[in-house]
């Protein structure tokens, strides 16, 4: 799970996402930082193996149909993928001279960009930052921002903004949160309200490694409730938000710094059929937390792993399932486990395979669908559908 070490949070955003790369990039106007984590074409995981290794109760799943999105060439995205009720594709792209101001690209099911949501476009709130997002019912997404801050004492601020992009990419008016923390985790109810997930801490001061932080705000930016989750256990294995696949490198040396670190409470979150918020402690099993539009935490579904030790990295809510993806750092594979949204129930888990992508970006629980991205030929975007063998 994520801990956030003295000398990590300098470089981490919101969501900590990694980033796909190839060798070719893309570019936009404006200028930011460089992502710290890469993925190259070269790099796909040898996931096929786990069909082998692991259980018999395991189902391939194999590739049904492949879509080069030719709009996206250049190859370069980001994980925390989202879908929408119709099959529409929403991805976040890394922008070379901007990586933490990326546009969101939406793409429909037979692979055409439709829309381009660019937290640029909001130039007025000299934003520094814009990352997690969710799709919302007008076709336009709600995404999280910020602007770091000076104060006159020498103190830095966060202003933390949820941009809200019309289903044609155009501006809305942002909201302002009431809140000064650096976010990790976001999503919105299909209410208008929003949840917020992070650190609070003091940037200035290097022994002060923060305070998890956890809350619902209003459409309009008032704190409605905070919430609290029990204390993370830590884990030997590399975090997995939702960064996909990947080998750990050295484990770091065991000091008071990174002792003192929080774990973060969140990894992703998405909204249900029923309204509520489904959200994913990335952890083995998986925590599931589900949390109503006002706060309240409605129920905790525990959620195994196909394997000892595999860690939950990425989830998805379809109708009443939920999809998700597990990391298993011994045998470099990625598992995919469909569960009741309900109950928390394994229905199957599956053994992915190299030629599907080591994005996992969504699932259909009608179609029994599960959707990847990859790098094709030529630094290509392309869109993997995979069933059940």
């Amino acid at each position: 799970m994520r801990s956030l070490s003295a000398g990590l949070v300098s470089f981490l955003f919101f969501g900590g996402a990694l980033v796909m790369l190839a060798t070719a990039q893309i570019t936009s106007a404006g200028s930011g930082e460089a992502d710290t984590g890469t993925f190259s074409k070269a790099n796909t995981s040898g996931s096929g193996a786990a069909g082998s290794t692991m259980a018999g109760s395991m189902i391939a799943l194999r590739a049904s149909s492949t879509t080069n999105v030719v709009s996206e060439m250049g190859g370069a995205f980001k994980n925390g993928s989202k879908c929408d009720a119709d099959g529409n594709l929403y991805i976040r792209k890394q922008a070379m001279d901007r990586p933490l101001l990326g546009p969101v690209v939406k793409v429909n099911p037979e692979g055409k960009r439709t829309a381009l949501f660019d937290p640029a476009s909001f130039s007025q709130l000299g934003l520094d930052r814009a990352d997690a997002f969710s799709p919302s019912s007008d076709g336009g997404i709600y995404q999280i921002a910020s602007q770091m801050l000076q104060t006159q004492d020498g103190h830095l601020k966060q202003r933390i903004y949820v941009l809200h992009f019309a289903s044609d990419g155009s501006a809305s008016s942002p909201t302002l949160l009431d809140a000064d923390f650096e976010v990790y985790t976001f999503a919105a109810f299909a209410s208008g309200n929003f949840l917020v997930s992070g650190v609070r801490r003091d940037a200035l001061n290097k022994n002060d490694h923060g305070r998890n932080f956890t809350a619902v705000f209003s459409a309009d930016g008032r704190e409605l409730a905070q919430l609290s989750f029990p204390k993370a256990k830590r884990s030997g294995h590399a975090d997995a938000k939702s960064e996909g696949p990947q080998k750990s490198g050295p484990k770091e040396s065991s000091n008071d710094a990174e002792r003192a670190a929080p774990t973060l409470d969140l990894a992703d979150a998405e909204v249900g059929r029923d309204g509520n918020l489904y959200v994913m402690r990335a952890s083995s099993p998986a925590l599931i937390y589900v949390i109503a539009p006002g706060g309240q935490i409605m129920k905790t579904l525990k959620i195994a792993g196909p394997a000892v030790d595999a860690v939950a990295n990425g989830f998805h809510v379809s109708a009443n399932r939920l999809a998700l993806s597990f990391w298993n750092e011994d045998g470099e594979s990625q598992m995919m486990v469909v569960a009741d949204a309900q109950t928390g129930r394994k229905i199957a888990s599956y053994a992915d395979s190299p030629e599907l992508g080591p994005s996992f970006a969504c699932y259909s629980a009608d179609e029994g669908v599960f959707t990847f991205l990859r790098l094709g030929e030529g630094n290509a975007l392309e869109v993997v559908r995979a069933e059940p063998e």
